[in-house]
């Protein structure tokens, strides 16, 4: 149980590691450099970053879709009950 506690938490840093390099690599590079960029390359740079932050939103929406559906769905389901518990009523 041990060993495999272990395994888990190697594999967490590694996987922060290698996001991190990836991550920080563009930042030696002078062509990601929004200051050095002119005309072409600033262009496709600010795309790269719209790009980016419709993948962030995205992700972020359809977390939120997936907890609002889950609540809508319960809600509904309360609401049937009351409907057939109220109708039992009137008949």
């Amino acid at each position: 149980m041990e060993q495999l506690l272990g395994v888990k938490l190697g594999c967490l840093f590694a996987l922060l590691a290698l996001t991190l390099g990836c991550g920080l690599i563009p930042i030696c590079f002078k062509w990601f450099q929004i200051d050095a960029a002119g005309g072409h390359h600033r262009r496709v740079l600010g795309l790269l970053g719209c790009i980016s932050a419709g993948v962030f939103l995205g992700a972020g929406f359809m977390h939120m879709t997936a907890e609002a559906l889950e609540e809508i769905e319960s809600q509904i389901q309360k609401f049937i009950v009351q409907i057939s518990e109220c109708g039992k009523f009137f008949w």
